[in-house]
């Protein structure tokens, strides 16, 4: 039985619909519907009605077991593997915007420096959506602005990361001190599934208040967009420490940080944590020292 096949039944089976499936497999519909033929073929079965893509009763058989074979099997290939020295692989990265920014270019020099033969492939979104992405296991690893907690995923904070406020060029470089004193200005927030959003949450709340309770002035996908707009006189913004720099090379005030902290977090597919090249990168960033940040 072909594993390519397999996982794509998983994941149609998982999503009930072809182009759900095809866009988390980043196939075409066509390839999604030539596997679970090859599939079907091999099994001498019909696995999944094709008119409400729903699973017959064989499929049903089949998909309560076919994810923990393919677990057993990668696990498996991880054990014959185990020994050999990482090689020319091509090694896919999730990352959230701010580790993806400014944590995941130095480390992928680092991994390169140590594996020349490595190849990469990165993906820079969300933590949602990259968390997708791991589940899926279209990514090897990633790492992200929150935990990710999932009882099939190991998940090791790294480096440290303070929240700022930052306000557009000209307004007061007085620091905020509580929600009284940045509760009257509108505000560029990020995406709900981003990890900073929920970070920034769990800041303001510490200080009586709520990101629902700022104007919202508008709503970005990433910390760039945010330091444009701010940069531009639209509102405040609220980012990683380690994009303050940047934030005040184009004119930006720095406001003061957020009470708290977060983590920057590597979670990693728990029976893939011994394959010799995502073994070798884990070990590479709980090594990797956090840049240094400049406030100036």
């Amino acid at each position: 039985m072909n594993e390519k096949w397999l996982h794509v039944f998983v994941v149609l089976a998982r999503a009930r619909s072809f182009s759900i499936a095809a866009r988390e497999l980043d196939i075409s519909q066509s390839t999604v519907t030539k596997y679970l033929q090859h599939l079907e073929r091999e099994l001498e079965v019909l696995l999944i009605e094709r008119k409400t893509v729903t699973l017959t009763a064989e499929g049903d058989a089949l998909y309560a077991q076919a994810e923990q074979w393919l677990q057993d099997w990668y696990r498996l290939r991880s054990q014959f593997n185990k020994n050999n020295k990482p090689h020319a692989e091509t090694l896919k990265l999730g990352a959230s915007t701010t580790p993806g920014t400014y944590f995941l270019p130095g480390l992928c020099a680092k991994c390169h420096d140590q594996f020349p033969g490595t190849k990469f492939y990165l993906q820079v979104d969300d933590s949602s959506m990259i968390t997708d992405l791991l589940l899926q296991r279209e990514v090897d690893a990633v790492i992200i602005g929150q935990a990710f907690e999932h009882p099939g995923v190991q998940t090791t904070p790294l480096w440290k990361d303070h929240l700022t406020l930052i306000g557009p060029p000209g307004s007061s470089v007085e620091a905020a001190g509580s929600f009284s004193d940045i509760s009257r200005y509108p505000f560029i927030k990020r995406k709900k599934g981003s990890g900073t959003y929920l970070a920034a949450e769990q800041s303001l709340q510490q200080w009586g208040g709520s990101l629902l309770d700022l104007e919202t002035a508008a709503v970005v996908p990433n910390t760039e967009s945010v330091l444009s707009l701010v940069q531009s006189g639209i509102g405040y913004g609220i980012i990683s420490e380690y994009a303050l720099a940047s934030a005040l090379s184009r004119g930006c005030v720095n406001k003061g940080r957020l009470p708290g902290f977060r983590h920057l977090h590597l979670s990693i597919l728990s029976d893939r944590t011994e394959e010799p090249m995502i073994h070798a990168f884990s070990e590479l960033a709980r090594s990797f020292q956090a840049p240094v940040i400049s406030s100036t």
